[in-house]
């Protein structure tokens, strides 16, 4: 033992350095090169952990700090909306302030069958996986309880049937298996929609909607109502879809509608809302855009004459066959046009009835060849040469005259006539030769004078402009024509604003249909004495003899005239047996108030105009006159 123990103790140097290089071998490495080699390690695994650092860093700030905003919208996105809130649309009334065009406050109420079932099975399923929570229980069960149909039914006054039909509701089905809940849930035709309340009052709206019921949403909207729609349709315009609003929104399309549709509209407001997982508003959070409700417009439109005209018009475009009537009544110290209305018309509140023809403001829009209505301004052409005065004669005779291979006829030879007689007999030969003896420019400069050719102050949309020609020196029968109204195109707006300003002693009032305190820019385009000359002398029109006796009116002395020319061939000439009527009135002669203008077009049976057209004037402005109490100025003849 000592031996041995002796040699494990002592050994030789050589045993030593074996033992010594086994031991270093067996050790892996020496001291320092282990050192060395951890250090390198520790540098890497620093390095790549202070390189995600910096990663980490880089990304934090991107999302934090330099693209904040656009995380921070996504994220409102998704628990946010914006909800517009209509504003309310003026009102268009009339002169009086009676409602033409108001917007009513409606509502829809709808049901969601396939949402009422998911929030159902979401429910069941709360209360299957939560069997040791009384509390949860309870709360499940009191929301179950308030999701009895039996209380929507009852306040929507929907059937019962048809609620529990729609929702399908199956409680035999295992509400913790997602793929068994969405295949018993509602899919189909009236899943997602089923109506309850249509187009009904914010308060009969409210009942339903209190019930605070799962699946049940309201729509509220202005829907816009005419108190009086036939009479106003064409005037007023109606209502179409915007294609460019996302939530549907209407606009004007026509008429007065659309001419003020900035005023009216409005601007919307919008709402920053809160909603939850389900994508149900919660709450308001903030006003983003505040709502500017429209401004009302007051039209000087007066409603019952408005009315009396259109049923006037009724009345002759249905007995006499017309294809259709118009006319205009104008305030002659204002320019305000007091009625506006076309036969036929439609229903604004039912756009159902409209049609291209009968949606058209004919006063406006259209344009014709007058006939004789423009023979006044003959007249007023030729007193303004100063080669004619009041009772200069004119010699008819034999009742015809030949012209560049036309002859131009009367109805009888008038012989030598006056400036009044050519009026109240309609003399075509003498206003023909007044053109001839004038400047191939006068007639047609004195029919723009009283603006024809251009469009009237209104501004209607698709107002007509006209056309008026200025004929040459060697266009004789153009000469002629235009001088007893052919060859021109006019409207019959700008007809009752041409007699307006002969009313107002030469004055031009520019046509308004918006009430305003402020009077409008008028300007002088005749002499008074020349202007009131004319207008006595159209009083011969209305006087035994004349062209429209039917017009006159007891207590009252009415200037007018008649037109009644033939309607254009569309293949070329005009039509032998169809015409258009037109009279122009005015009244009362002595201190004009009111002007009013008729056409019946292409009536059947009676085709002149003192015996279509004027009867209109009469029943219209004679109620006119007493509406606005016109004194007399002239004897009531006894019976």
């Amino acid at each position: 033992m000592k031996k041995n123990e002796t040699q494990g103790a002592y050994t030789s140097v050589k045993n030593r350095k074996s033992k010594k290089v086994i031991f270093s071998k067996a050790s892996g490495a020496s001291s320092r090169g282990g050192f060395e080699n951890d250090k390198n390690r520790f540098r890497t695994i620093w390095g790549i952990a202070l390189v995600i650092l910096c990663m980490l860093i880089g990304r934090a700030f991107y999302l934090q700090v330099a693209n904040a905003q656009f995380y921070q919208d996504k994220g409102d996105e998704l628990i946010t909306s914006k909800r517009t809130q209509k504003s309310y649309r003026g009102m268009i009334t009339d002169r009086n302030n009676l409602p033409l065009a108001v917007s009513a406050p409606l509502a829809t109420v709808s049901f969601s069958p396939h949402d009422y079932a998911r929030e159902y099975y979401e429910i069941k399923r709360v209360k299957v996986a939560n069997p040791d929570s009384p509390k949860l229980q309870a709360q499940m069960q009191k929301r179950l309880d308030n999701m009895d149909l039996t209380r929507l039914a009852a306040a929507s006054n929907m059937p019962l049937a048809k609620l529990q039909k729609a929702t399908a509701i199956d409680d035999s089905i295992d509400v913790t298996d997602a793929d068994a809940v969405k295949v018993a849930l509602p899919s189909g035709a009236g899943s997602h929609y089923l109506p309850l309340l249509n187009k009904v009052t914010p308060e009969i709206a409210q009942s339903v909607s209190d019930l605070e019921f799962p699946g049940v949403y309201e729509k509220n909207f202005f829907q816009r109502f005419y108190p009086q729609p036939q009479p106003n349709a064409q005037l007023l315009g109606f209502m179409g879809q915007n294609a460019d609003d996302p939530d549907g929104g209407y606009e004007g399309r026509a008429g007065i509608e659309r001419q003020y549709e900035t005023e009216l509209a409005g601007k919307d407001g919008k709402v920053l809302i809160l909603k939850d997982a389900k994508q149900n508003s919660l709450k308001e959070i903030k006003q983003l855009e505040p709502e500017i409700a429209g401004q009302n417009v007051a039209l000087t439109i007066d409603s019952r004459l408005q009315y009396l005209l259109y049923k006037e018009l009724e009345k002759v475009g249905r007995s006499r066959e017309a294809l259709w009537s118009t006319g205009m009544i104008v305030d002659v110290q204002t320019g305000e046009v007091l009625a506006l209305s076309t036969w036929p018309s439609f229903n604004s509140n039912n756009l159902n009835e409209m049609t291209g023809e009968n949606q058209r403001n004919r006063a406006v829009l259209d344009v014709f060849e007058p006939g004789s209505v423009m023979k006044p301004f003959t007249v007023a052409a030729a007193l303004d040469s100063g080669k004619y005065t009041t009772s200069s004669l004119i010699d008819t005779n034999p009742g015809s005259i030949y012209v560049k291979g036309y002859t131009i006829r009367d109805h009888d030879n008038l012989g030598s006539i006056t400036m009044a007689t050519l009026l109240q007999k309609s003399s075509n030969v003498a206003s023909t030769k007044i053109a001839l003896s004038l400047p191939p420019d006068a007639i047609s400069n004195m029919q723009r004078q009283f603006g024809f050719g251009t469009k009237t102050p209104l501004q209607f949309p698709g107002e007509g402009r006209g056309s008026i020609v200025t004929p040459k020196e060697k266009e004789l029968s153009r000469r002629a024509t235009i001088s007893y109204g052919y060859g021109l195109q006019v409207t019959l707006a700008q007809v009752a604003q041409a007699y307006s300003a002969l009313a107002a002693g030469g004055v031009m009032h520019p046509l308004t249909l918006i009430k305003s305190d402020k009077p409008q820019p008028s300007k002088r385009i005749m002499a008074h004495e020349q202007a009131m000359s004319i207008v006595q002398m159209l009083e011969a029109v209305t006087a035994p003899g004349g062209t429209a006796v039917a017009a006159a009116i007891d207590g009252y002395r009415v200037a007018g005239k008649t037109g009644t020319s033939r309607r254009v061939n569309p293949e070329g000439g005009y039509y032998t047996d169809q015409y258009r009527n037109v009279f122009a009135g005015i009244a009362p002669a002595s201190n004009p108030r009111l002007v009013g203008v008729v056409l019946v077009e292409d009536p059947r049976g009676q085709y002149y105009a003192g015996v279509t057209a004027a009867p209109v004037f009469h029943n219209v402005m004679k109620e006119a006159l007493r509406l606005y109490n016109v004194p007399l100025d002239k004897p009531l003849q006894t019976k």
